[in-house]
């Protein structure tokens, strides 16, 4: 058999202010044709286990674009349309193929469109309209009407924190192949209930809310049911029809997977509550992490890179200096400007910075201080694990510098962290301090799990987890928890019949 495979990944944000270009997409990989599987045959991405899926049962790969921007607020329009326009150049020219496979995230925003996802999966639909496509996506996707429509089946990451990329990309496969040999007719059916939950409590493995309901979605994938996916939704996008959503993939039975979507829908929403996350003022989580033993980790999660924040806050960092002058502890600030200067001197020089909160206007003006130059820093690292397992990323121009008892690594491009690699590669040895600041909100629970304590600090920024202090102005209303009082009324969607509440 013949499948085509690509993938076009980006998460926006639409309360950030960066703009992402080419160069966003090239620093992580941006790859055409054979090169796709020269690049990323071994990685742990979704494109790169269609490759290995394919190659496993001796079909034929058709290579088309894979690119991932990683996350910000908007992708820039002449960026979108060369990245889309290349990808639908190379559909238009594939010969008869048995199936596409497009690897999303599902929340690409770009300066003209709130729904890119689905305006190019509409485009290629158009290009091919009897051939079976499947796409994966982000666990957290915002699921929009034009996916929906124009894809055979809609799939999603079953863990979070996200490693199980390359299984989801060897899962869409296997279905496009079931599809081509008529093993499977997709009846797709998804369920959306009014609610957006901010990342800490969405773990899938340990307790939490969605570790049970994980077990209900994998308990009812049987008989019929092919893949129960639940996207639990970029909840910093401004945008309608925003909301939690279970997606469900069965066998020529449509009914059955509606009472299924319609269940795992039901449990969250029931769990609903305990998504709420519970933040500590910078002060108080430096004070009560002096009167604890051991590693602690301040998590900023309203600067996570990867939910779309530009990484330059130094607001954690002035914490620290303030209420813990002398305490060792890491950082990572991205600053191009200190960056630059700092190359310029040679180790154990002083200088004067101002340093981060320059894209955003979110984080006041750049912090002030006296720094020294430590060593500069590589200018790249390779991702250990997560969604990015495998692969190289730039940071461009980068140093470590000494601030009070603080190491910070400075550099040109922010990078989302999976784990301490970014560090490592700095030669910054997070564990030998008593502070470690992250800008994640989920992979440091694992990245630090013998930490003796661990914040989530009350700081602004685009991707706060207080989703009700955001200044929403598209979004339906009422929602949880931005709407306490949210009735939690269901609307189910199935194909040729749009969205009902019944």
């Amino acid at each position: 058999m013949r499948f085509a495979v690509g993938g076009l990944l980006f998460e926006g944000n639409t309360f950030s202010p960066v703009i992402a270009t080419r160069a966003d997409f090239a620093s992580k990989y941006l790859v055409e044709g054979d090169a796709v599987v020269a690049r990323l045959t071994g990685t742990g991405t979704e494109v790169g286990g269609a490759i290995d899926e394919i190659g496993a049962a001796r079909d034929e790969i058709l290579p088309l674009i894979a690119t991932h921007g990683g996350a910000g607020g908007r992708v820039a329009t002449a960026t979108t349309t060369a990245l889309c326009e290349a990808l639908l150049a190379r559909i238009a020219a594939l010969p008869p193929v048995d199936g596409i496979y497009l690897a999303l995230h599902g929340a690409f925003v770009s300066q003209d469109s709130l729904d890119v996802d689905g305006d190019l999966l509409a485009r290629v639909r158009g290009l091919r309209p009897t051939t079976p496509i499947v796409v994966s996506c982000d666990l957290h996707a915002h699921v929009t009407d034009a996916m929906l429509a124009n894809c055979d089946a809609l799939i999603g990451y079953k863990h979070y924190p996200h490693d199980d990329t390359y299984e989801t990309g060897r899962r869409a496969v296997a279905m496009l192949r079931d599809m081509a040999t008529g093993a499977l007719k997709p009846a797709l059916v998804a369920c959306r209930i009014p609610m957006i939950a901010p990342a800490q409590n969405q773990r899938t493995r340990g307790t939490g809310p969605m570790v049970e309901v994980r077990a209900l979605a994998e308990s009812l994938a049987v008989g019929a049911i092919r893949d129960v996916s639940y996207f639990c939704v970029q909840p910093w996008i401004d945008a309608p029809a925003l909301g939690w959503t279970v997606v469900v993939t069965a066998n020529a039975d449509g009914d059955r997977a509606a009472e299924v979507a319609r269940a795992v829908a039901a449990a969250m929403w029931e769990r609903r509550e305990r998504s709420i996350v519970e933040t500590v003022a910078p002060a108080d989580a430096i004070r009560r992490g002096l009167a604890t033993d051991g590693l602690v980790v301040l998590a900023d999660a309203s600067d996570c890179v990867g939910g779309g924040a530009s990484g330059d806050s130094a607001i954690a960092l002035d914490a620290l200096l303030r209420h813990a002058p002398s305490a060792r502890g890491a950082i990572h600030i991205a600053d191009d400007v200190t960056a630059c200067r700092a190359l310029a001197l040679q180790p154990g020089a002083r200088l004067a910075v101002e340093l981060g909160n320059r894209r955003d206007p979110a984080y006041g003006p750049p912090l002030a201080a006296e720094a020294v130059m430590l060593r500069a820093a590589p200018r790249h690292f390779t991702y250990a694990g997560g969604l990015m397992r495998g692969v190289e990323a730039e940071l461009g121009d980068a140093a470590v510098l000494r601030i009070g008892g603080v190491d910070v690594l400075v550099s040109a491009n922010a990078c989302y962290e999976y784990a301490d690699e970014a560090f490592a590669a700095a030669g910054i040895d997070v564990r030998a301090g008593k502070f470690v600041v992250v800008k994640n909100p989920m992979n440091y629970q694992q990245a630090y799990a013998e930490a003796a304590a661990r914040f989530i600090l009350d700081t602004p920024g685009p991707t706060t987890p207080n989703l009700a202090a955001l200044p929403w102005r598209r979004i339906d209303r009422p929602i949880f928890p931005v709407d306490p009082a949210t009735p939690g009324t269901p609307r189910l969607w199935r194909r040729g019949r749009g969205w009902t509440t019944s």
